[in-house]
């Protein structure tokens, strides 16, 4: 039972269940353990959960089954438990708003069955504006725009995303509230882990924009012999490795699966982070660079300028020689680097999680 005028918040489980590392999660995680306790009261129905943030950074625990060993086939028994679970608490109507962490709409009818509000987060609109990279049965576009327009209040995480919802779905801008991540350092950072290499953080699809950064950068391997490029993210598929065969780069690509204290390290002693992304809806590893004093070179695209600020060194993502350039000055230029990391320390205190949680706050207050 809730005590005083406390408003309990219900999250759901979708994204815990489907993600075990992912930017989404991490800004769940982050605002459901660290709400003003005597104000607001977090519950979450699930049973099983593998997440990262949830099990590790905050240490929650739930069950996990062994077998089989393939997560993603875990992951559909998961599915099946943690929804009835979460479907069962919408009904119960023991909750004031009600927060939903991706695009089914299995709650939609129960919620508004009950009156009581919901808010979605929109992280970016990457499907919309990429619609050729969506597999054809993915039902991820027409459910975000039910729950947009049935919404009580929306919050997008960047001003970019909200200009994208307003011109792609004609949504009230009064409806919807910017608030921008935050971020926390998070443990100490392990010990160096690579000599001289430039980082990158993350997928490597379409958008993304990896593989043609990649190959504008080639040129700058043969000037400088000891140069890597540390990937995090998803392991290197047959292609990607075929590829940098081809290129006669496979020894200086490297990835690694790394857990927090192995990130921070990445970061800490990178001669720069890399985000050559034609699009984000806001980029969190900008936030994780800026915080561990790691210079950023980054497009001038989407919302990055908007994070950023003067705080990293841009390059247009849709031009070679931008972007050779760009890694070139970066490399060459200790002093550049040294100013980058000063100013992104400095920029990084604009984008506190308490900052965050209480801007999150006032959109809950309001309904």
């Amino acid at each position: 039972m809730r005590l005083g005028d406390m408003k309990k918040i219900l999250f759901d489980n979708q994204m815990f269940t489907f993600q075990r590392f992912g930017g989404v999660t991490r800004y769940f995680a982050d605002l459901m353990y660290n709400l003003p306790a005597g104000e607001f009261g977090a519950e979450i129905p699930m049973r099983y959960c593998e997440n990262h943030y949830v099990t590790e950074t905050y240490g929650h625990e739930y069950d996990k089954i062994t077998f089989p060993r393939n997560y993603r086939l875990r992951r559909q028994i998961y599915i099946l438990v943690n929804k009835y679970l979460a479907t069962k608490a919408v009904k119960n109507d023991d909750y004031d708003i009600f927060h939903p962490t991706y695009f089914n709409p299995y709650f939609l009818k129960h919620v508004k069955k009950r009156q009581k509000p919901f808010v979605l987060t929109i992280h970016d609109m990457t499907f919309e504006r990429y619609p050729q990279d969506v597999l054809i049965y993915d039902r991820t576009i027409p459910h975000k725009k039910l729950l947009i327009s049935e919404a009580d209040h929306i919050i997008a995480v960047s001003e970019n995303t909200k200009r994208d919802i307003v011109e792609l779905l004609g949504t009230d801008p009064a409806k919807i509230s910017v608030v921008h991540h935050g971020y926390r350092m998070i443990g100490t950072p392990a010990s160096q882990l690579f000599d001289r290499y430039v980082l990158y953080v993350g997928e490597r699809k379409g958008y993304k924009n990896f593989l043609p950064w990649l190959s504008a950068i080639r040129p700058i391997f043969n000037l400088d012999p000891n140069l890597k490029v540390v990937c995090t993210g998803s392991p290197f598929s047959r292609a990607e490795l075929k590829l940098f065969a081809k290129w006669n780069i496979a020894d200086r690509l490297v990835h690694i699966s790394a857990n927090d204290a192995q990130m921070a390290s990445l970061y800490k002693y990178a001669l720069c982070f890399v985000f050559p992304s034609h699009y984000e809806g806001f980029g969190i590893p900008i936030l994780e660079a800026f915080a561990n004093g790691c210079p950023v070179c980054l497009s001038n695209a989407s919302c990055f300028p908007e994070v950023a600020g003067d705080a990293g060194l841009f390059f247009n993502p849709g031009d070679a020689q931008s972007m050779q350039d760009a890694l070139k000055e970066m490399l060459v230029s200790a002093a550049l680097r040294d100013e980058l990391r000063h100013k992104g320390l400095e920029r990084s205190k604009e984008f506190s999680l308490e900052k965050m949680v209480e801007n999150t706050c006032r959109v809950y207050r309001k309904l």
